[in-house]
Protein backbone atom coordinates (compact mmCIF):
# COMPACT_ATOMS: atom_id res chain seq x y z
CA UNK A 1 0.00 0.00 0.00
CA UNK A 2 1.09 3.49 -1.27
CA UNK A 3 0.77 6.26 1.71
CA UNK A 4 1.41 9.75 0.76
CA UNK A 5 1.72 11.46 4.48
CA UNK A 6 2.58 15.17 3.29
CA UNK A 7 -0.06 17.04 3.87
CA UNK A 8 -0.81 21.24 4.33
CA UNK A 9 -1.90 23.04 7.24
CA UNK A 10 -5.71 23.71 6.28
CA UNK A 11 -5.49 19.11 5.79
CA UNK A 12 -4.91 19.39 9.32
CA UNK A 13 -7.36 22.04 10.69
CA UNK A 14 -10.29 20.15 8.42
CA UNK A 15 -9.20 16.91 10.05
CA UNK A 16 -9.11 18.01 13.48
CA UNK A 17 -13.05 19.41 12.87
CA UNK A 18 -13.16 15.41 11.53
CA UNK A 19 -12.32 14.24 14.43
CA UNK A 20 -14.26 16.51 17.01
CA UNK A 21 -17.27 15.44 15.25
CA UNK A 22 -16.64 11.67 16.38
CA UNK A 23 -17.05 12.83 20.03
CA UNK A 24 -20.57 13.33 19.14
CA UNK A 25 -21.61 9.53 18.86
CA UNK A 26 -18.29 7.94 20.38
CA UNK A 27 -19.00 4.95 22.33
CA UNK A 28 -22.81 4.53 20.46
CA UNK A 29 -21.29 2.84 17.38
CA UNK A 30 -20.15 -0.75 18.39
CA UNK A 31 -19.14 -3.12 16.86
CA UNK A 32 -19.11 -0.59 14.14
CA UNK A 33 -16.40 2.72 14.97
CA UNK A 34 -16.49 6.12 15.17
CA UNK A 35 -15.71 7.73 11.92
CA UNK A 36 -15.94 11.66 11.30
CA UNK A 37 -16.51 12.90 7.37
CA UNK A 38 -16.51 16.33 5.94
CA UNK A 39 -16.31 17.94 2.47
CA UNK A 40 -14.52 21.12 1.53
CA UNK A 41 -14.54 22.84 -1.69
CA UNK A 42 -13.24 26.03 -2.34
CA UNK A 43 -11.95 25.73 1.04
CA UNK A 44 -15.15 25.67 2.95
CA UNK A 45 -16.90 23.55 4.60
CA UNK A 46 -19.49 21.88 2.28
CA UNK A 47 -20.91 19.30 4.11
CA UNK A 48 -20.16 16.93 7.39
CA UNK A 49 -20.83 13.54 8.84
CA UNK A 50 -20.96 11.23 11.84
CA UNK A 51 -21.04 7.59 11.95
CA UNK A 52 -24.95 7.11 12.94
CA UNK A 53 -25.71 5.63 16.48
CA UNK A 54 -26.70 2.04 15.13
CA UNK A 55 -23.01 1.98 13.10
CA UNK A 56 -24.75 3.00 9.97
CA UNK A 57 -24.91 4.76 7.82
CA UNK A 58 -21.05 5.40 7.39
CA UNK A 59 -20.14 9.02 8.06
CA UNK A 60 -18.86 8.96 4.29
CA UNK A 61 -22.73 8.44 2.95
CA UNK A 62 -24.16 10.51 5.38
CA UNK A 63 -21.58 13.04 4.46
CA UNK A 64 -22.56 13.06 0.53
CA UNK A 65 -26.13 12.55 1.22
CA UNK A 66 -26.02 15.65 2.80
CA UNK A 67 -25.02 17.57 -0.05
CA UNK A 68 -27.59 17.33 -2.33
CA UNK A 69 -27.82 20.59 -3.91
CA UNK A 70 -25.08 20.38 -5.89
CA UNK A 71 -23.40 17.29 -6.46
CA UNK A 72 -21.28 18.23 -9.55
CA UNK A 73 -19.23 20.17 -6.98
CA UNK A 74 -17.66 17.16 -5.23
CA UNK A 75 -15.86 16.33 -8.42
CA UNK A 76 -13.88 19.61 -7.32
CA UNK A 77 -13.91 18.40 -3.81
CA UNK A 78 -11.79 16.90 -0.51
CA UNK A 79 -12.89 14.87 1.30
CA UNK A 80 -11.64 14.15 4.71
CA UNK A 81 -12.66 10.77 6.63
CA UNK A 82 -11.17 9.83 10.28
CA UNK A 83 -10.54 6.23 9.15
CA UNK A 84 -9.98 4.15 5.98
CA UNK A 85 -13.27 4.09 3.84
CA UNK A 86 -14.58 0.34 3.72
CA UNK A 87 -14.03 -1.37 0.70
CA UNK A 88 -15.98 -4.59 1.48
CA UNK A 89 -19.58 -5.34 1.33
CA UNK A 90 -20.84 -5.97 4.56
CA UNK A 91 -24.61 -4.49 5.51
CA UNK A 92 -24.22 -1.18 3.49
CA UNK A 93 -22.18 -1.21 0.05
CA UNK A 94 -18.61 -0.12 0.18
CA UNK A 95 -17.88 3.26 0.53
CA UNK A 96 -15.03 3.85 -1.58
CA UNK A 97 -17.79 3.00 -3.65
CA UNK A 98 -19.78 5.74 -3.51
CA UNK A 99 -16.32 8.07 -3.32
CA UNK A 100 -15.35 6.90 -6.65
CA UNK A 101 -18.47 7.26 -8.44
CA UNK A 102 -18.72 11.30 -7.26
CA UNK A 103 -15.22 11.49 -8.78
CA UNK A 104 -13.59 13.41 -5.43
CA UNK A 105 -10.51 15.13 -6.49
CA UNK A 106 -8.71 14.11 -3.17
CA UNK A 107 -9.38 12.23 -0.19
CA UNK A 108 -7.41 13.05 3.31
CA UNK A 109 -7.24 9.95 5.79
CA UNK A 110 -6.07 10.41 9.44
CA UNK A 111 -5.45 6.07 9.76
CA UNK A 112 -5.69 3.10 8.42
CA UNK A 113 -8.61 0.06 8.73
CA UNK A 114 -6.95 -2.80 10.51
CA UNK A 115 -9.95 -4.84 10.07
CA UNK A 116 -8.89 -7.73 7.74
CA UNK A 117 -11.55 -6.81 5.34
CA UNK A 118 -10.71 -3.71 4.45
CA UNK A 119 -6.53 -2.86 6.12
CA UNK A 120 -5.36 -0.81 3.35
CA UNK A 121 -7.87 -1.91 0.25
CA UNK A 122 -9.65 0.96 0.58
CA UNK A 123 -6.97 3.04 -0.01
CA UNK A 124 -5.53 1.40 -3.00
CA UNK A 125 -8.86 1.08 -4.38
CA UNK A 126 -9.29 4.73 -4.31
CA UNK A 127 -5.68 4.95 -5.80
CA UNK A 128 -6.48 2.90 -8.93
CA UNK A 129 -9.12 4.82 -9.37
CA UNK A 130 -7.20 8.06 -10.09
CA UNK A 131 -8.14 9.62 -6.81
CA UNK A 132 -5.44 11.63 -5.21
CA UNK A 133 -4.95 9.75 -1.34
CA UNK A 134 -3.17 11.65 1.19
CA UNK A 135 -2.90 9.35 4.58
CA UNK A 136 -1.40 9.48 8.41
CA UNK A 137 -2.35 12.86 8.94
CA UNK A 138 -3.84 13.09 13.12
CA UNK A 139 -3.06 9.51 13.10
CA UNK A 140 -2.59 9.05 16.39
CA UNK A 141 -5.28 11.57 17.73
CA UNK A 142 -7.24 8.96 15.52
CA UNK A 143 -6.69 5.61 16.75
CA UNK A 144 -7.24 6.99 20.22
CA UNK A 145 -10.24 8.05 19.37
CA UNK A 146 -11.46 4.13 18.41
CA UNK A 147 -8.85 2.57 20.54
CA UNK A 148 -11.35 -0.18 21.48
CA UNK A 149 -12.34 -0.89 17.59
CA UNK A 150 -8.73 -0.66 17.29
CA UNK A 151 -7.65 -3.14 19.98
CA UNK A 152 -10.34 -5.73 19.42
CA UNK A 153 -9.28 -6.42 16.22
CA UNK A 154 -5.75 -6.97 16.69
CA UNK A 155 -6.03 -8.44 20.38
CA UNK A 156 -9.58 -9.53 19.50
CA UNK A 157 -10.85 -8.77 23.19
CA UNK A 158 -12.38 -5.28 24.23
CA UNK A 159 -9.63 -2.83 25.52
CA UNK A 160 -10.59 -2.63 29.21
CA UNK A 161 -11.02 0.42 31.50
CA UNK A 162 -11.17 -0.57 35.30
CA UNK A 163 -12.66 2.31 37.34
CA UNK A 164 -12.25 2.25 41.40
CA UNK A 165 -14.16 4.62 43.38
CA UNK A 166 -12.35 4.96 46.78
CA UNK A 167 -11.43 6.90 50.14
CA UNK A 168 -7.89 8.19 50.51
CA UNK A 169 -7.03 5.03 51.91
CA UNK A 170 -8.13 2.72 49.36
CA UNK A 171 -11.41 1.11 50.85
CA UNK A 172 -14.69 0.77 48.58
CA UNK A 173 -17.07 0.56 51.93
CA UNK A 174 -17.23 0.39 55.80
CA UNK A 175 -17.10 -2.75 57.11
CA UNK A 176 -21.08 -2.90 57.39
CA UNK A 177 -20.81 -2.48 53.44
CA UNK A 178 -21.56 1.22 53.52
CA UNK A 179 -20.30 2.75 50.59
CA UNK A 180 -23.23 5.33 49.58
CA UNK A 181 -21.79 7.85 48.58
CA UNK A 182 -17.66 7.45 48.63
CA UNK A 183 -16.97 9.96 46.57
CA UNK A 184 -18.95 13.50 45.79
CA UNK A 185 -21.06 14.85 42.83
CA UNK A 186 -18.66 15.90 40.18
CA UNK A 187 -16.54 12.36 41.02
CA UNK A 188 -19.84 10.63 39.93
CA UNK A 189 -20.67 12.68 37.15
CA UNK A 190 -16.94 11.59 35.96
CA UNK A 191 -18.24 8.01 36.51
CA UNK A 192 -20.98 8.61 34.19
CA UNK A 193 -19.19 10.25 31.19
CA UNK A 194 -16.75 7.13 31.08
CA UNK A 195 -19.69 5.05 30.88
CA UNK A 196 -21.10 6.48 28.09
CA UNK A 197 -18.19 6.56 25.71
CA UNK A 198 -17.56 2.66 26.63
CA UNK A 199 -19.37 0.15 24.77
CA UNK A 200 -20.97 -2.06 27.62
CA UNK A 201 -20.40 -2.02 31.75
CA UNK A 202 -19.34 -4.99 33.51
CA UNK A 203 -19.80 -5.94 37.07
CA UNK A 204 -19.98 -8.84 39.44
CA UNK A 205 -22.77 -11.14 40.58
CA UNK A 206 -22.02 -10.05 44.57
CA UNK A 207 -22.52 -5.66 43.20
CA UNK A 208 -25.94 -6.85 41.53
CA UNK A 209 -27.43 -8.48 45.03
CA UNK A 210 -25.88 -6.13 47.60
CA UNK A 211 -25.97 -2.32 45.70
CA UNK A 212 -28.67 -3.11 43.28
CA UNK A 213 -27.55 -0.89 40.62
CA UNK A 214 -28.84 -0.16 37.44
CA UNK A 215 -25.74 0.83 35.40
CA UNK A 216 -27.10 3.55 33.12
CA UNK A 217 -26.16 6.77 32.84
CA UNK A 218 -28.36 9.55 34.86
CA UNK A 219 -26.72 12.75 34.03
CA UNK A 220 -28.36 15.41 31.67
CA UNK A 221 -27.57 15.21 27.95
CA UNK A 222 -25.89 11.69 28.78
CA UNK A 223 -29.24 10.06 29.04
CA UNK A 224 -29.42 8.15 25.95
CA UNK A 225 -26.21 7.03 26.39
CA UNK A 226 -26.27 4.35 28.53
CA UNK A 227 -23.70 1.30 27.33
CA UNK A 228 -24.76 -1.94 27.41
CA UNK A 229 -24.82 -3.90 30.93
CA UNK A 230 -22.65 -7.70 31.42
CA UNK A 231 -22.76 -9.02 34.88
CA UNK A 232 -20.58 -12.15 35.83
CA UNK A 233 -22.67 -15.04 37.65
CA UNK A 234 -21.69 -18.32 38.15
CA UNK A 235 -24.61 -19.24 40.13
CA UNK A 236 -27.05 -17.34 38.55
CA UNK A 237 -28.57 -16.78 41.65
CA UNK A 238 -29.47 -13.27 40.96
CA UNK A 239 -32.93 -11.22 41.99
CA UNK A 240 -35.22 -10.92 38.61
CA UNK A 241 -36.72 -8.00 40.36
CA UNK A 242 -33.38 -6.26 40.70
CA UNK A 243 -33.28 -2.93 38.94
CA UNK A 244 -30.64 -4.29 36.03
CA UNK A 245 -33.13 -6.43 34.49
CA UNK A 246 -36.31 -3.88 34.51
CA UNK A 247 -35.59 -2.31 31.29
CA UNK A 248 -33.37 -4.66 29.48
CA UNK A 249 -35.77 -3.56 26.69
CA UNK A 250 -33.99 -0.09 26.72
CA UNK A 251 -30.51 -0.66 27.85
CA UNK A 252 -29.46 -4.61 26.86
CA UNK A 253 -28.22 -7.01 29.13
CA UNK A 254 -26.11 -9.80 28.82
CA UNK A 255 -25.12 -12.63 31.71
CA UNK A 256 -21.93 -14.00 31.38
CA UNK A 257 -21.85 -17.84 33.10
CA UNK A 258 -20.31 -20.92 32.71
CA UNK A 259 -23.32 -22.47 34.12
CA UNK A 260 -25.03 -24.24 31.55
CA UNK A 261 -27.21 -26.08 34.16
CA UNK A 262 -29.40 -22.87 35.48
CA UNK A 263 -32.28 -21.27 34.02
CA UNK A 264 -31.29 -17.27 33.09
CA UNK A 265 -32.99 -14.99 36.16
CA UNK A 266 -34.00 -12.77 33.87
CA UNK A 267 -35.39 -13.93 30.07
CA UNK A 268 -35.17 -10.54 29.04
CA UNK A 269 -30.99 -10.35 29.44
CA UNK A 270 -29.42 -12.72 27.14
CA UNK A 271 -26.81 -15.53 28.60
CA UNK A 272 -23.34 -15.61 27.12
CA UNK A 273 -21.33 -18.48 28.28
CA UNK A 274 -17.51 -19.19 28.53
CA UNK A 275 -15.20 -21.86 29.24
CA UNK A 276 -14.53 -22.04 33.11
CA UNK A 277 -11.46 -23.56 32.43
CA UNK A 278 -10.03 -20.73 30.11
CA UNK A 279 -11.55 -17.81 32.56
CA UNK A 280 -11.85 -13.97 31.98
CA UNK A 281 -9.80 -13.92 29.24
CA UNK A 282 -12.69 -16.39 27.09
CA UNK A 283 -15.47 -14.09 28.41
CA UNK A 284 -13.72 -10.83 27.02
CA UNK A 285 -13.45 -12.69 23.93
CA UNK A 286 -17.15 -13.96 23.56
CA UNK A 287 -18.09 -10.02 23.82
CA UNK A 288 -15.82 -8.96 21.45
CA UNK A 289 -17.70 -11.53 19.42
CA UNK A 290 -20.92 -10.01 19.93
CA UNK A 291 -19.33 -6.57 19.21
CA UNK A 292 -18.28 -5.22 22.11
CA UNK A 293 -14.86 -3.40 21.84
CA UNK A 294 -14.82 -1.16 25.00
CA UNK A 295 -15.42 -2.58 28.16
CA UNK A 296 -16.07 -0.62 31.43
CA UNK A 297 -15.28 -2.24 34.74
CA UNK A 298 -16.81 -1.17 37.81
CA UNK A 299 -17.07 -4.53 40.10
CA UNK A 300 -16.55 -4.91 43.58
CA UNK A 301 -13.11 -6.68 45.00
CA UNK A 302 -13.42 -9.87 43.68
CA UNK A 303 -13.93 -8.48 40.00
CA UNK A 304 -11.49 -5.56 40.36
CA UNK A 305 -8.38 -7.96 41.71
CA UNK A 306 -9.24 -11.00 39.10
CA UNK A 307 -8.97 -8.71 36.04
CA UNK A 308 -5.67 -7.28 37.36
CA UNK A 309 -4.25 -10.57 38.42
CA UNK A 310 -5.26 -11.83 35.04
CA UNK A 311 -3.65 -9.08 33.20
CA UNK A 312 -6.35 -8.14 31.39
CA UNK A 313 -6.50 -4.14 32.59
CA UNK A 314 -5.43 -1.72 29.66
CA UNK A 315 -6.35 1.37 31.63
CA UNK A 316 -7.21 1.81 35.20
CA UNK A 317 -9.27 4.96 36.66
CA UNK A 318 -8.96 5.54 39.98
CA UNK A 319 -11.44 7.97 41.68
CA UNK A 320 -10.02 8.86 45.32
CA UNK A 321 -12.32 10.90 48.24
CA UNK A 322 -10.32 13.04 50.77
CA UNK A 323 -12.52 10.67 53.17
CA UNK A 324 -10.33 7.84 55.13
CA UNK A 325 -12.07 4.49 56.83
CA UNK A 326 -9.19 2.26 57.85
CA UNK A 327 -8.12 -0.94 58.00
CA UNK A 328 -11.12 -2.82 58.38
CA UNK A 329 -12.94 -1.19 55.85
CA UNK A 330 -13.21 -3.36 52.53
CA UNK A 331 -10.41 -2.64 49.84
CA UNK A 332 -10.80 -1.73 46.62
CA UNK A 333 -8.01 -4.72 45.61
CA UNK A 334 -8.29 -7.89 47.41
CA UNK A 335 -5.00 -10.18 47.90
CA UNK A 336 -2.89 -10.83 45.05
CA UNK A 337 -0.44 -13.62 46.41
CA UNK A 338 2.48 -11.35 46.30
CA UNK A 339 5.63 -12.22 48.33
CA UNK A 340 8.13 -10.37 46.76
CA UNK A 341 8.18 -6.66 45.90
CA UNK A 342 9.89 -7.79 42.50
CA UNK A 343 6.78 -9.33 41.64
CA UNK A 344 4.18 -7.35 42.31
CA UNK A 345 2.16 -5.52 39.53
CA UNK A 346 4.55 -2.12 37.57
CA UNK A 347 2.67 -2.14 34.35
CA UNK A 348 0.84 1.22 34.93
CA UNK A 349 2.42 3.93 34.22
CA UNK A 350 -0.09 7.91 34.96
CA UNK A 351 -0.89 9.63 32.54
CA UNK A 352 -3.11 11.93 33.92
CA UNK A 353 -4.50 13.89 37.10
CA UNK A 354 -8.15 15.14 37.33
CA UNK A 355 -9.88 17.69 40.36
CA UNK A 356 -12.91 16.70 40.25
CA UNK A 357 -13.73 18.96 43.31
CA UNK A 358 -13.29 17.58 46.83
CA UNK A 359 -12.26 14.09 45.04
CA UNK A 360 -9.37 13.54 42.09
CA UNK A 361 -8.73 10.79 39.59
CA UNK A 362 -5.67 9.13 38.54
CA UNK A 363 -5.64 7.41 34.98
CA UNK A 364 -2.92 4.61 34.28
CA UNK A 365 -2.20 3.24 31.33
Amino acid sequence: MSENKLYSKDDEKFMSYALNLTKKHLGQTAPNPVVGCVIVANGEIISSGVTAKSGRPHAEKIAIDKAILDKKILKNSTLYVTLEPCSHFGKTPPCVDEIIKHGFKKIVIATPDSDSRVNGEGIKKLQESGIEVVCGILEKEAREINRGFFFAREKGRPFVTLKLATSLDGKIATKTFDSKWITGKKARQFSHFLRSINDAILVGANTVRYDDPSLDCRIAGLEDFSPKRAIISQSLELNPQAKIFQNCDKIPTIILTSNREKKSPSPAAEIIFFDEKKGLKDALEKLCQSGINSLLVEGGQKVATEFLQQNLVDELVWIRSRKIIGNDGIAAIGGMNFSKLDEVLTKFQRQEIKELEEDFAEIYT
